[in-house]
């Protein structure tokens, strides 16, 4: 790490010097590489940046100070095409308030394979680049921020996959408290630029959804785009550039030839070129430059030294190394794409060529037009070739150049490559004048775990069940050989043949088979997984002359059987009436599924019905959970993406076994969950609202709609993934509808009717409801004067009553109304209706109640003028305190 560092700084420092004398210009906004040293520089040059066409520099401003970047800002600047460098930029405390806007950094070219690089930067408060959703190629470092915070807070293997992120650890000793970030509940998705910034994502869950010519979008505006994701034509995203412009070098934004001129440029294949591709040389025409194919022109290179991915780059348009070729790689991810590209053009070594310690280097294919070591310098005075230490290399050169490959000095030496067999370093023993040394390729120590001899061992495979298959074999004569049956389940992204020994994280489980001399041997394999292929061999042994040799590799693929559940991610009420639910399918079962079993049930409310509503309705009651109205439930970060191996491969890590931790999901033991052979509830329904349904869904899908739904109601669904006849475990969701509104929950027909001396109050149930109606208020008030001061009597009934007698009344006049009680709603009430008595007949106990209140009246007002009276005489009392001194 120390190593990396050092080799970072240095390169850091030598920019500036190389780069600064090119001059940026900005057409459209459209610029080329940017270097920055001053704070001149940075308002000069990237005023007008929407995209850089090149790097983005800012370094060594050591007398900068905090109010010196208090108002500057480019909001414009969108993209960087190669890689972005902050280095020793004092004073400056977010890069955010800089680059509001930065969205994408593509990585073209990187510096020692890093595309985000922010070195030694004392002042910096945070990173703050909460607009960048992409980093297309390369890793990022940041290193030496002691007072940063929320640096470990971003996901950057979202925004950076496939690449190395070195980021330094927090301060421990720093006296800054920084903030935690509230982006979300769920720990795995608390991603944040600071306390005010949550990371924004392209995809999964928490996606930005933008129209399809967007990559990222503002949230507010769906067609407002980050960057595009096809082309880009003086600010606006298009699928293709239009007729009349160019594509400007190996971008995806189109300029017009007359922008391609006004920045030094000229028009080649309808492109906007700088520098002529590899095998064109440039040539001055009178209508202006151009490319010419140039069958034999090479460009000769000083001795190379591989390490990093912008080293490999520099490789490209090599042809004749005047001096050696060193190749150390480490664990550099997707080298071999990066070799194959650039490295294929080598034919002439004129010294000598070394690999080591290079992980990811499986093959030397790269180097597929070499012909010629010519070894006018030896390594050790002895070698043309050195390859040691390669613990993942198990083949050489292509058959081409192990052929025709010319080596005038020098021998070779090989040791330590664990997987490189001895026959293909004896295919290429002839090329050499001289043989090696014994001591130069040590017995043993090439080769030892790797498939160098095939065992002539006949293998059949019966797959038994979903789970279980059996490998049959005969042994060999020799009874003193030991067996190993290897198997591995392959991802269903792979397509091609995977080794044991090949550069992965494959994990090739081994079955140890004891066998009896003459006989069959037969050995099961269980607990393997359903609807999967997987590749199986037998390993041999011999201890007599430690040779390792493994048959041929055969596949096999285990039955279906029952899938595994969906996991449903969302169920939103999008109204009163309507649910809408989304699911994702098992990773393992996604190809296969062909129809889903869905079961809508309106949940019980017996015993809320059942209780007495009308002494049991505090105030909790009514207090409404919103967040029943959408459930959200979100797969663990890596669902549906296994992990990466160092040379791209997928491992057979499963993230959607750990999924039902995160997901409701019924096992068939537990109380309440149907089993899968339980009938299913059917169709039926109540008051024209769906009570049961069944449904079945035709796959692949991942989104329903189901309707016509009782309002403020809770409603469970059962979701089965289905191939063919057999239908998964269910998957379970309980929702509540919306609330309705406008004349829901007023009682109907409510009818007030004089027999004797009581009002008889009948009324019907409403047609809509929010929930089931709990109770009923029948209210009653005298129709006198003043009567807004009066408080209704009122009489609570249960839901399922519809009539009621008011006895007792004591005016001749009165207001009758009638008031439901849902769970969404605490007092709906219609109108008020009017009802008369001609002879209105009160008890004598009534008559003294009346007079008894107008007695309390009176003596209320009498105590109320005393007491006015002597807050007035208060008035009037001195404000000097008298004491007896």
């Amino acid at each position: 790490m120390a190593e990396n560092l050092v080799l970072l700084l240095l390169l850091i420092l030598s920019i500036p010097v190389r780069i600064q004398s090119a001059k940026p210009q900005s057409i459209h906004g459209v610029c080329r590489s940017v270097t920055c040293n001053s704070l001149h520089d940075v308002r000069e040059k990237l005023s007008d940046c929407v995209v850089i066409m090149g790097s983005l520099q800012l370094s060594i401003m050591e007398r900068t100070k905090k109010q010196d970047f208090k108002n500057i800002s480019f909001p414009n600047l969108r993209e960087v095409t190669h890689f972005l460098l902050v280095y020793r930029v004092q004073g400056l405390q977010s890069l955010g308030i800089l680059f509001p806007n930065l969205a994408r950094i593509r990585g073209e070219v990187l510096l020692n394979n890093y595309a985000l690089i922010i070195y030694d930067m004392p002042k910096l408060k945070e990173i703050g680049l909460y607009s960048l959703l992409k980093i297309d190629r390369g890793g990022v470092i940041i290193w030496g921020l002691p007072q940063a915070c929320y640096v470990d807070t971003v996901y950057w293997k979202i925004i950076a996959p496939r690449a190395r992120h070195v980021i330094s650890p927090p301060d421990k000793h720093s006296l800054r408290p920084c903030n935690v970030c509230r982006c979300s509940l769920n720990s795995s998705l608390n991603h944040c630029w600071n306390n005010m910034k949550c990371q924004r994502y392209l995809e999964g869950p928490e996606g930005e959804v933008c129209d399809k010519q967007c990559l990222g979008c503002r949230k507010t505006n769906a067609t407002v785009c980050s960057v595009c994701r096809h082309f880009t034509y003086r600010g606006n995203c298009l699928p293709e550039c239009p007729n009349s412009t160019i594509l400007l070098g190996t971008s995806k934004y189109c300029i017009t030839a007359e922008d391609c001129h006004d920045m030094d440029g000229w028009t080649w294949n309808k492109t906007c070129i700088f520098q002529c591709p590899v095998d064109y040389l440039q040539v001055r025409k009178p209508d202006g430059k151009t490319c010419e194919y140039c069958r034999n022109c090479h460009q000769t290179c000083e001795s190379l030294t591989v390490q990093t991915t912008e080293s490999i780059q520099l490789v490209e348009r090599c042809v004749y190394i005047n001096g050696s070729l060193t190749i150390h790689l480490g664990s550099l991810i997707e080298a071999m794409t990066e070799l194959r590209t650039f490295l294929s053009r080598i034919e002439v070594i004129s010294e000598y060529l070394v690999i080591y310690s290079s992980s990811t280097v499986t093959s030397l294919d790269f180097l597929s037009s070499l012909r010629h070591i010519k070894g006018n310098k030896l390594v050790g005075e002895k070698f043309s070739l050195v390859i040691h230490d390669m613990i993942n290399l198990h083949s050489l050169f292509n058959e081409n150049v192990s052929k025709n490959l010319q080596i005038d000095h020098g021998t070779y030496q090989m040791f330590n490559n664990p997987l490189l067999c001895m026959s293909h370093i004896d295919k290429i023993k002839d090329l050499f004048p001289e043989e090696p040394a014994e001591e130069d390729v040590i017995q043993g120590t090439n080769g030892y775990g790797g498939n160098c001899e095939e065992a002539s061992v006949d293998i059949q495979i019966q797959v038994v069940n979903e789970t279980c298959a059996v490998v049959m074999f005969s042994p060999l004569p020799d009874p003193d050989v030991h067996y190993s049956v290897l198997y591995v389940r392959m991802p269903p992204e792979i397509n091609k043949a995977i080794l044991p020994e090949t550069c992965s994280q494959l994990e090739w489980f081994a079955e140890a088979v004891p066998t009896k001399f003459g006989q069959n041997v037969i050995v099961q394999l269980t607990s393997l997984r359903p609807a999967s292929t997987y590749a199986v061999c037998i390993e041999t042994y011999d201890p007599v002359y430690h040779r390792l040799a493994r048959s041929r590799i055969l596949n096999f693929t285990t039955l279906v059987g029952i899938p595994e559940p969906p996991f449903i991610i969302e169920s939103v009420a999008s109204s009163y009436d309507v649910i809408v639910l989304s699911w994702v399918d098992h990773k393992d079962y996604r190809r296969l599924i062909s129809s889903y079993e869905l079961d809508v049930v309106l949940i019980d409310t017996q015993e809320i019905l059942l209780r007495n509503n009308c002494k049991s309705m505090g105030d909790e009651f009514f207090d409404i959970d919103y967040t029943r109205h959408a459930v959200v439930m979100r797969p663990p970060p890596e669902y549906g993406k296994s992990c990466e191996s160092m040379c791209g491969f997928l491992s057979t890590v499963t993230a959607g076994a750990l999924v039902e931790d995160h997901f409701d999901v019924c096992d068939n033991t537990l109380l309440g969950c149907k089993i899968q052979k339980d009938p299913r509830p059917g169709n039926t329904s109540f008051n024209n609202y769906v009570k049961t349904l069944s449904l079945n869904i035709t796959g692949p899908k991942n989104a329903f709609q189901i309707g016509n739904l009782a309002p403020y109601r809770d409603y469970s669904f059962r979701l089965r993934a289905c191939f063919n006849s057999s239908c998964s475990r269910s998957t379970k969701s309980i929702v509540r509808t919306l609330r309705a509104f406008n004349h829901v929950d007023v009682p109907r027909e409510t009818v007030a009717t004089i027999k004797d001396s009581r009002i008889v109050v009948s009324w019907k149930p409403p047609e809509i409801t929010n929930g089931p109606i709990l109770a009923y208020t029948v209210e009653l008030l005298p129709k006198i004067e003043q009567t807004s001061y009066l408080i209704p009597q009122s009489w609570c009934v249960m839901g399922n009553i519809t009539s009621f007698e008011i006895v007792n009344l004591v005016a001749s006049t009165n207001k009758v109304r009638v008031c439901s009680k849902t769970l969404a709603s605490l007092n709906t009430c219609n109108e008020w209706i009017l009802v008369t008595f001609s002879k209105p007949v009160l008890r004598s106990w009534a008559w003294w109640s009346l007079l008894f209140g107008f007695m309390l009246y009176g003596l209320s007002l009498l105590v109320g003028s005393l007491w006015r009276q002597r807050e007035d005489r208060s008035d009037t009392v001195s404000l000097v305190e008298w004491t007896n001194n």
